[in-house]
């Protein structure tokens, strides 16, 4: 099987998914009817316990990922290491570029000096420098040339080429923290749409429970049933109340960890758009293992990443290996005008201050160094060979981190879709017992309080099918992720066509 074939990203108009919110919804008496029962304390769960917000957004998946993308400052702190390792690179890359200085001085001396054969001599002298470069005296080179090489050669060489595997290194390193990012996006997004499919979902199990309550209520007043058969009845509506309160809680929560993901105003409150919940088909799943595991290696950015990184302690490795070989280069040269003069006319001095002409000086220093007679030289490659050394184990570490993540990211998805078939059979028998309790109770042939256990149920099945077609979406997005590929690949303008489909 071709390994390219193995990935697509296909978004399913599935049964299953238009059955969680669409199907659901669905009573099994009369609107009306269901109008003129309702008892206060349904209609009353439809009032949210949630403090309103200023203003809704709708959002949908694409919108959130590349809101994230802009916005996310985990994001945008990844970008600006790469932006630091740019920087580290052209310094690098400048090490055998001159320095230029430009400046003057003024030395004035007054008192005794020592002569080079160690007379004492009462000297006052003054000089002046202008021009490229600065600091000199008497017959003495320029100390701060005006165009200066300053450089270890080995460092020249190499250090610009362990600087760009860097910029390698943090450049897949971003691409990771971007996937991680939009992937923990995307898990909060879903956290939201269940949510609030979940809360859909209990409204209608709380109209339906409330039709059988008062229906019991009926029947209790006209002796016809227990009292206490309807105070059970209550009991349970109440209970499914309380749930949908919770979801209430559980969406606005959601919406408001979205929203600090996206870095937006948590005052405005974010909605998922209205309609079915979409199954992701973003994977083979019955692909051979290996094979996943294989395409993962070669397009997860933590690998080139980690490889990168085994190139750049490789280069500096090389560089101290090199080090006592190669020389320290010092170019200076520098031009500009010098005078001035001192008090000894006896010695040929025609005044305190002479006439300024100019000057040029070039020196060249080459220097070899041998650290603590080679005992720091090699110490230092000793550093440094660890040093890779301890990259290539951190990247074997990540091999074994990615293969245990698709293969077990792999199983979830597969296990997750059984699930989802189990709990699709589950919410279709669960309704079929509901309808022809319900229809029993309304002919007359049951009493109320025996529809009760399976609108309960029902529910229940409508709450563990929406659960398991969420971590079922959750399970695809982890092994897209964990297969290297971005979650911005997922075009949003594809699942608008599929559910229009």
């Amino acid at each position: 099987m071709n390994v390219c074939s193995m990935l697509y990203c296909r978004h399913l108009k599935n049964a299953i998914s238009a059955l969680l919110v669409m199907v659901s919804a669905t009573s099994f008496a009369d609107e009306n009817v269901a109008a003129k029962v309702e008892p206060d304390d349904v209609r009353a769960s439809r009032v949210s316990i949630v403090p309103p917000a200023d203003c809704e957004m709708v959002i949908d998946l694409g919108t959130a990922l590349r809101l994230a993308e802009s916005q996310n400052p985990r994001i945008g702190l990844a970008r600006e290491i790469v932006n630091e390792a740019i920087a580290h690179q052209t310094e690098a890359r400048a090490l055998l570029l001159p320095t230029l200085t430009a400046g003057t001085d003024y030395h004035l001396h007054t008192g005794v000096l020592q002569t080079s054969f160690g007379q004492i001599r009462q000297v006052d002298l003054q000089s002046l420098y202008l021009g490229g470069g600065t600091q000199t005296v008497g017959s003495q080179t320029v100390g701060i040339p005006a165009v200066r090489i300053f450089a270890h050669a080995g460092d020249a060489y190499y250090l610009p080429l362990a600087a760009g595997q860097m910029v390698t290194v943090r450049a897949y390193e971003s691409h990771a923290v971007d996937n991680l990012t939009l992937l923990d996006v995307a898990d909060r997004y879903l956290n939201l749409v269940a949510a609030e499919a979940s809360r859909e979902a209990l409204l209608v199990s709380i109209r339906e429970l409330g039709e059988i309550e008062q229906a019991q209520k009926v029947f209790a007043r006209v002796g016809q049933g227990r009292d206490a058969d309807y105070h059970r009845a209550r009991a349970d509506l109440l209970l499914m109340r309380l749930e949908e309160q919770k979801a209430q809680e559980t969406a606005a929560v959601a919406a408001a960890e979205l929203s600090r993901l996206l870095h937006l105003d948590p005052s405005v409150r974010l909605v998922t758009p209205a309609g079915p919940i979409e199954m992701l088909d973003l994977v083979d799943e019955t692909a051979d293992v290996e094979a996943l595991v294989d395409q993962a290696l070669h397009q997860r950015p933590e690998v080139i990443s980690r490889s990168a990184e085994i190139g750049a302690a490789e280069y500096r490795w090389r560089d101290e290996r090199m080090r006592p070989w190669l020389p320290l280069i010092s170019v200076g040269f520098s031009g500009g005008a010098f005078g001035g003069g001192s008090n000894r006319q006896d010695l040929g001095v025609q005044s305190f201050y002479t006439t300024t002409q100019g000057r040029t000086d070039l020196d060249l220093w080459a220097i070899w160094t041998v650290q603590n007679l080679g005992a720091g030289n090699n110490a230092l490659q000793g550093i440094r060979k660890a040093e890779r050394e301890q990259a290539v184990f951190q990247r074997a570490m990540v091999l074994a981190q990615i293969r245990r993540e698709v293969a077990e990211r792999q199983i979830q998805a597969r296990a997750r879709r059984r699930t989802v078939a189990v709990t699709w059979t589950q919410l279709t028998a669960a309704e079929r017992g509901a309808r022809e309790d319900f229809l029993l109770t309304r002919s007359g042939e049951a009493l109320p309080l025996e529809g009760l256990n399976s609108m309960t149920r029902l529910a229940a099945a409508r709450q563990q099918l929406l659960t398991a077609v969420i971590e079922y979406n959750r399970a695809e997005l982890r092994l897209f992720v964990a297969m290297g590929i971005s979650p911005n690949n997922l075009n949003s303008s594809s699942i608008e066509s599929s559910t229009s489909e």
